[in-house]
């Protein structure tokens, strides 16, 4: 299998076995994420840790955690997302679990100039590492877009804070419009970083299903949708 498959039989785990990874794979994963292409120009950086250095209200731990931290500019928050979705997948590729943790904070030593962003938790896991097709619980195309577009439909399958799946697609000839629906008050208080890291990891999912052809750039005067705000324009 290769990343993009991966997008299809993904899950978040919450049940990880208590055994630490040996040193060549966790050398692997460091090794993969020094390959991936940011989005944007934003230099990030990364820790793999374990509980000792999280703090998190959750009741469950994982044996590892990739403590992930950038440099804060315009869109680092979605760059985040699509650097390290594409690492998400690359764990599970290589029959790990994973979840992002959007509820923690990182007790070790600061990194200078860099924001600590977001955890994934990994490890070996108790259970069933993937699942099937019809297990996801999301939107239909219809609701994503504006057209019905079967291309769009990698970025069912992602994951996003609380499944709220905050994007939309407007078709404007041959390119995407991406907008991210606006969250009310209330979850804009508790999600306001987590749906920009959404829209990166939707992104990442677009990505991976066009290589070869994946574009991305900024309108100067994009179509104005109410409740909606104008993120990036894709050619896939």
């Amino acid at each position: 299998m290769n990343l993009d498959e991966i997008i299809y039989k993904r899950k978040s785990h919450r049940h990880f076995k208590d055994e630490k990874l040996d040193e060549k794979t966790l050398n692997s994963i460091e090794d993969f994420i020094y390959t991936i292409e940011p989005l944007f120009d934003i230099e990030t950086k990364f820790k793999i840790t374990d509980k000792t250095e999280i703090r998190t209200p959750l009741r469950w731990y994982a044996p590892h955690y990739l403590a992930i931290f950038s440099k804060n500019a315009e869109n680092y928050l979605i760059n985040v997302g699509f650097i390290y979705q594409q690492v998400d997948l690359y764990l599970q590729l290589n029959g790990l679990g994973s979840c992002w943790i959007g509820l923690g904070s990182y007790t070790g030593d600061k990194i200078k100039c860099f924001e600590f962003i977001i955890f994934i938790g990994f490890g070996k896991v108790k259970g069933e590492l993937y699942r099937n097709i019809e297990d996801f619980k999301r939107k239909s195309l219809d609701d994503i877009s504006d057209e019905f577009d079967e291309n769009l439909k990698p970025v069912l399958y992602a994951p996003s804070a609380i499944n709220g799946q905050p994007w939309y697609f407007k078709h404007d000839n041959n390119v995407l419009d991406l907008y991210q629906i606006q969250p009310n008050i209330i979850k804009k208080r508790f999600l306001s970083k987590l749906v920009d890291i959404d829209i990166g990891i939707a992104l990442a999912h677009l990505y991976l299903t066009n290589k070869d052809t994946f574009e991305v750039f900024i309108k100067d005067s994009p179509s104005k949708i109410k409740k909606h705000k104008y993120i990036i324009s894709i050619n896939i």
